[in-house]
């Protein structure tokens, strides 16, 4: 282990300032725990270690670690001094690629101004930029290199190093498995149309199907088609030489036309903590950690959350998020435009009556509405769906994996238009899952009774 990675904070990943050492004998800033600590009781837990999470019956009373404190300036003030003797970065000296003015390595490139950045230029003068990783703006010219160069395709390749000769090749292979894929779609398409569009409910749910085989088809889908029927159809061996289709069970999206919801967050309603890309529709948190709940309240921004740009209601909405394994909620709320709470609180989603959220909080999920929390099974998702059917009052949850599994759905009357919301904590990040065309996903059992 290096040994500036004894002297660097888990939680903020700086070197320390004024460290404490807890009863478990982890180290960490005297801030950053405490604030750790003010956003647990928020929640309300108990207080534990941040990082082997060993629990304490009482909030404990944090003395500094002097001996830490003193190597951990010492080593600020040496690096300092080791950077001041840097010559300046120049056009020719890329490997360096320090910030001139913040001194740190510049991994992001702004594609709003054409140049490479570090991670804290990103939260200041280049704040809601579009920024990508440096690796994927080479990969992405590399392409744009090889289609438009007027050369033969073994003469642009010859431009290119090996491994970016390796990710076109592999590109081209997928497009063209993609393309068979859709074919193969369109023909399932075709067939199925016809299928629901038999006028008979009982004979329909009843009688087993034998369509054409198809090629690389999924073991079980939903289908669903404009205002007709959602069904799930199981592929199994009907014999050597062909499958039998068999109706299921139907799809609780079934009372209703299905939009997907290509989702966009709206940078007018995101707190200074989150950094939004517009080209990967995802957002992280910059900060080293949320606001103290004792802290001056500042309405909506007060937490790391954002709202997205389109407002939904009436018919049906389906929409997917990735996740990272941290503190987060995601959900729907009414506009918070003209609304005021006694307390910060309040304007975080859920704990108003104007608002319902999934929250995960590393350990569970919980559901929040009007302030309550509800305690619900399951375990972590990297990628968690959301189903609004605006006149029915119903907000579904749902963890993604091959199928859709069931976390919980609101049911409530809905009033005014919904935005999807999202909250996520210090170093967590959420993307808005983009695709095209009705809804087609694999579901799991569905439970019968109350959610």
């Amino acid at each position: 282990i290096a040994a500036e990675d004894n002297i660097v904070c888990p939680i903020c990943l700086e070197v320390f300032t004024d460290p404490v050492t807890t009863a478990c004998g982890h180290n960490f800033c005297m801030d950053c725990l405490q604030d750790y600590w003010d956003h647990q009781a928020v929640i309300g837990e108990c207080p534990y270690c941040p990082q082997c999470r060993e629990p304490f019956s009482s909030r404990p009373r944090l003395r500094k670690n002097i001996s830490l404190g003193e190597i951990a300036e010492k080593f600020a003030r040496e690096e300092a001094q080791a950077t001041a003797k840097l010559p300046p970065v120049g056009p020719n000296d890329i490997p360096s690629r320090l910030c001139q003015k913040h001194h740190k390595l510049q991994e992001l490139y702004c594609r709003t101004e054409g140049g490479l950045v570090c991670y804290t230029c990103i939260r200041e003068e280049h704040k809601n930029h579009a920024a990508i990783p440096l690796q994927e703006e080479r990969a992405r010219k590399a392409v744009s290199m090889y289609t438009s160069v007027p050369l033969s395709p073994d003469q642009g390749v010859g431009f290119l190093d090996k491994e970016e000769r390796a990710a076109l090749v592999q590109l081209g292979n997928s497009i063209q498995q993609k393309q068979g894929k859709l074919a193969d779609l369109n023909k399932q398409n075709l067939w199925l149309t016809n299928l629901l569009d038999n006028a008979s409910d009982q004979q329909f749910l009843q009688v087993e199907f034998t369509p054409p085989p198809i090629n690389g088809c999924s073991p079980s889908f939903w289908f669903g088609n404009g205002d007709k029927r959602c069904i799930l159809f199981s592929l199994t061996p009907l014999s050597p030489s062909g499958f039998t289709w068999a109706v299921q069970h139907v799809s609780p999206f079934a009372s209703c036309e299905i939009d997907y919801c290509n989702l966009n967050f709206d940078p007018n309603t995101a707190s200074q903590e989150l950094l939004l890309f517009k080209e990967t529709h995802s957002m992280l948190n910059m900060g080293i950690l949320l606001e103290s709940f004792f802290g001056p309240c500042q309405g909506f921004n007060h937490w790391p959350q954002v709202l997205c740009t389109r407002s939904l209601c009436e018919g049906c909405h389906y929409w997917e998020i990735e996740v990272s394994d941290s503190w987060v909620c995601l959900g729907a709320t009414y506009s918070y435009m003209h609304k005021t709470g006694k307390s910060s609180i309040f304007y975080l989603i859920g704990r108003n009556n104007t608002s319902w959220c999934l929250e995960w909080d590393s350990l569970k999920f919980s559901v929040w509405h009007n302030n309550i929390q509800t305690v619900v099974k399951g375990s972590y998702y990297k990628t968690i769906g959301v189903f609004l059917n605006y006149a029915a009052g119903s907000l579904t949850f749902y963890g993604v994996t091959n199928t859709l599994n069931l976390i919980y759905r609101f049911l409530t009357t809905f009033t005014e238009p919904l935005y999807p919301a999202a909250m996520v904590s210090s170093g967590g990040s959420i993307t808005l899952k983009h695709r095209g065309g009705l809804l087609h996903r694999p579901m799991g059992p569905m439970p019968r009774g109350s959610d």
